[in-house]
C-alpha cells in the first residue's frame, strides 16, 4: 500500500452505511478489500466512503478531497432513493472529481427504459413504454390481449422490485384486439415467492393498472416486455469494464415462473450460481456478440467508451433457439448503480481502467 501524500492519486469506495461513524456496511467491508489492495499494488490509494442521506454535506467535503470515487448504491434500497446522492455526484463531478457510474449515464443506460432505447439491438424483444397512467390504460391493454401474457417494469428498481408477470385470465378477446379494463388477470410480483400464499393474485386489469400508477413518481416510467418461455434455464449476467466482458455469471431466478404441481413451489431447480472469467467457455457465444452490441447500445444512448462505467452488466435470458439449435439471448436489464458481487477476474480490469481515467481527470482537473 502507497502511502498518504499530497501526490497520491486517491479513491473513495462509497456504499451507504453509517456515515456519522464512517463505518462501512459489513458487505461493503467484504467485497471492498480485494479492491483496495488491488488499487493499492497500482500506487492509488483506496479508502471507504460511507453514504447516508443525512449526512450530504460531511460527504461532499470528503469526495471533493479525492480524484475519484466508484459508487455502489442502489436505486431502491430500505425504501431511500438515490436523489440526494445524484444531486451530491453531479456537484464534485462538476468539481473535477472523477464519478464512476455518473448519474447522467445511469440515467441513460441503468433504468429498464434502456430496454425500450435498444430496442433495434439483437439483444431485443418486443418491448413498449408508459410515461403516464393514461399511456399505460390505453396502450397495454391491446398489448396483453394480443399476447395473452407480458412482464411489467417500473423505470428504476432493483432485486425485482416493481417487476410483475401479468396473465389475462379467461376469456379472451376473440379478436385479440379489444380487451376492456373489466377483464380478470392473474399478477405475481417478482419479489414475492412462489411458496408465499398471497404471490398470486386475481383481479381487474383497471385495478391493477392504477395501482402501478405509483411507480411513475419515482421511476418515471413503466416498461413491458415479452415474458421468456425459457426462464426456467436461468438467467445470464455479463459484467463489463466499459466496453471489456470482464466476468459472467449464470444464475437461477425464482421469481416470475410457473408454480410446480404440487406445494406452490418453483418448477425450476435450485442451482447455485458461479463466477466465472471472461473466457468461460459456455458464453464464449455470448461474449462475441456482445462486442456487436455494446457498440450499437452506445450509438443509441449517445455514450463513449469512457464514459461507460468501470463495472457494470448486462442481464440475459435466454430466448428461443435459432434453427441451428444455438442460443439467442433477450436483454432483461442493464444494472450500473451497484454491481456487487463480481467476478475476481473483474478486479484487475476495473483498477486499471479506473487508474487510467483518475491520471486524465488529474491533469485536466484545476488547481487549487
Amino acid at each position: 500500500m502507497v502511502a498518504r501524500s499530497e501526490q497520491s492519486r486517491r479513491v473513495g469506495l462509497l456504499a451507504r452505511g453509517d456515515a456519522h461513524t464512517g463505518t462501512p456496511s459489513p458487505r461493503a467491508k467484504e467485497l471492498m478489500v480485494p479492491v483496495i489492495e488491488a488499487f493499492g499494488a497500482a500506487g492509488v490509494l483506496a479508502e471507504h466512503v460511507v453514504y447516508a442521506d443525512d449526512a450530504v454535506s460531511e460527504v461532499q467535503e470528503q469526495l471533493r478531497a479525492l480524484d475519484g470515487v466508484l459508487v455502489w448504491v442502489n436505486p431502491i434500497q430500505d425504501g431511500a432513493t438515490r436523489a440526494s446522492l445524484d444531486a451530491l455526484l453531479r456537484d464534485v463531478a462538476g468539481a473535477g472529481v472523477w464519478v464512476s457510474a455518473r448519474p447522467d449515464v445511469i440515467l441513460k443506460m441503468g433504468t429498464k427504459e434502456v430496454l425500450f432505447q435498444t430496442r433495434t439491438v439483437g439483444w431485443e424483444t418486443e418491448t413498449d413504454v408508459y410515461r403516464s397512467v393514461g399511456e399505460l390504460m390505453e396502450r397495454f391493454p391491446t398489448r396483453l390481449a394480443r399476447h395473452g401474457r407480458r412482464v411489467l417494469k417500473q423505470g428504476r428498481g432493483t432485486a425485482g422490485n416493481g417487476v410483475w408477470r401479468i396473465d389475462l385470465l379467461p376469456p379472451v378477446p376473440l379478436n385479440g384486439q379489444t380487451l376492456s379494463l373489466d377483464a380478470m388477470v392473474q399478477v405475481q410480483h417478482a419479489l414475492v415467492g412462489l411458496a408465499d400464499g398471497e404471490a398470486v393474485e386475481e383481479l381487474r386489469l383497471g385495478a391493477f393498472l392504477d395501482r402501478c400508477g405509483q411507480y411513475f413518481a419515482w421511476s418515471g416510467c413503466l416498461v413491458d416486455q415479452t415474458y421468456q418461455d425459457r426462464l426456467r434455464d436461468g438467467m445470464v449476467r455479463c459484467y463489463l469494464t466499459h466496453d471489456e466482458v470482464v466476468g459472467f455469471c449464470h444464475q437461477w431466478p425464482q421469481a416470475l415462473l410457473d408454480a410446480g404441481a404440487t406445494g406452490g413451489q418453483s418448477a425450476a431447480p435450485q442451482r447455485r450460481s458461479v463466477m466465472e472469467g471472461p473466457n468461460a467457455p459456455a458464453f464464449r457465444a455470448l461474449k462475441s456478440k456482445m462486442r456487436e452490441w455494446v457498440p450499437q447500445m452506445q450509438h443509441l444512448l449517445d455514450i463513449e467508451t469512457h464514459d461507460l462505467p468501470i463495472i457494470w452488466d448486462a442481464d440475459f435470458l435466454y430466448g428461443p433457439k435459432d434453427d441451428a439449435g444455438e442460443d439467442s439471448y433477450v436483454l432483461c436489464e442493464i444494472n450500473v448503480s451497484a454491481v456487487w458481487p463480481f467476478p475476481p477476474a473483474a478486479i484487475e480490469p476495473m483498477v486499471k481502467a479506473s487508474v487510467a481515467q483518475l491520471a486524465k481527470r488529474r491533469a485536466q482537473r484545476p488547481g487549487p
